[in-house]
């Protein structure tokens, strides 16, 4: 992601990739490309790249032709990309970097990427203006954002307001109070954007082991440490609540909840 709201470090950017990519931002990931085209001579941008998700899947899909950049603020995630070992990884570049000022040239890529990350951006203008800069003239961008939070978000804040404090639960759903959904359209004309799409993706989040995995889940977010404060016993009440909340999602040992997001696709002029 792009803003303090989302800064991950150490061990929490490790547990992100670890849990959240799996489980959510692969599958989004997947879902998107299957939604874009790409082509051998793009040069691509992943903004507010987390640990690199996208950026990795399309290096799977188009070789190595490709200049492919992910570009994050938050260094613990880039660090955690930076770590993998993974070939698709290794042949991408990776910079620690604020969306309102990127240090490529003007017209370095062709399509640029953000997934989940405009949400977070302080100054949505700056930042969008900023990411036309270093398209060429005729160069792409695809943005996706939370149509809003799912069941195991929902059961999670709930749970987070009763053992924790109101303004946890609240920080826990940031992700998904993006509220310029209907205007998005608008905004891009009004840089220069053209022919703007916006359909809906509908993925799975998988959580394997729910009784494992949920705790993960929240120590991948900005909220864990304030979960983590409370002590063990606070975590595994918060667990066992979220668990018994999603019975209805079982799907053999794993809890398998649907997540909708917003696909924005525009062009410039």
């Amino acid at each position: 992601m792009a803003q303090d709201a989302f800064q991950l470090t150490g061990s929490a950017a490790e547990i992100y990739e670890d849990q959240k990519v799996p489980a959510m931002f692969r599958p989004l990931a997947e879902a998107t490309l299957n939604a874009v085209p790409l082509f051998v001579d793009d040069s691509i941008l992943d903004v507010a790249c987390g640990t690199g998700i996208v950026a990795r899947k399309i290096r799977e899909r188009v070789g190595l032709s490709a200049r492919i950049v992910g570009a994050d603020l938050n260094e613990g995630m880039i660090d955690a990309a930076r770590k993998l070992k993974d070939p698709y990884a290794q042949t991408c570049e990776w910079h620690v970097c604020d969306v309102c000022d990127m240090p490529f040239d003007a017209g370095d890529f062709s399509i640029a990427f953000c997934q989940q990350g405009l949400q977070y951006f302080p100054d949505e203008i700056a930042a969008l203006t900023e990411i036309k800069r270093v398209l060429r003239h005729d160069g792409r961008i695809a943005l996706t954002v939370w149509s809003g939070p799912s069941a195991f978000f929902e059961a999670l804040a709930l749970s987070l307001a009763k053992y924790v404090d109101e303004s946890t639960a609240e920080r826990s759903l940031a992700p998904f109070g993006y509220k310029g959904r209907d205007t998005l359209e608008a905004r891009l004309g009004e840089l220069g954007f053209s022919g703007t799409s916006r359909h809906e993706l509908a993925v799975d989040r998988v959580i394997m082991n729910p009784e494992v995995s949920i705790r993960k889940e929240i120590l991948g977010t900005p909220v864990g440490p304030s979960v983590e404060e409370k002590g063990d016993v606070v975590m595994q009440q918060i667990v066992q609540e979220v668990t018994e909340a999603l019975s209805g999602f079982r799907r053999g040992s794993d809890l398998v909840i649907p997540q909708h997001t917003h696909l924005f696709q525009a062009k410039l002029h």
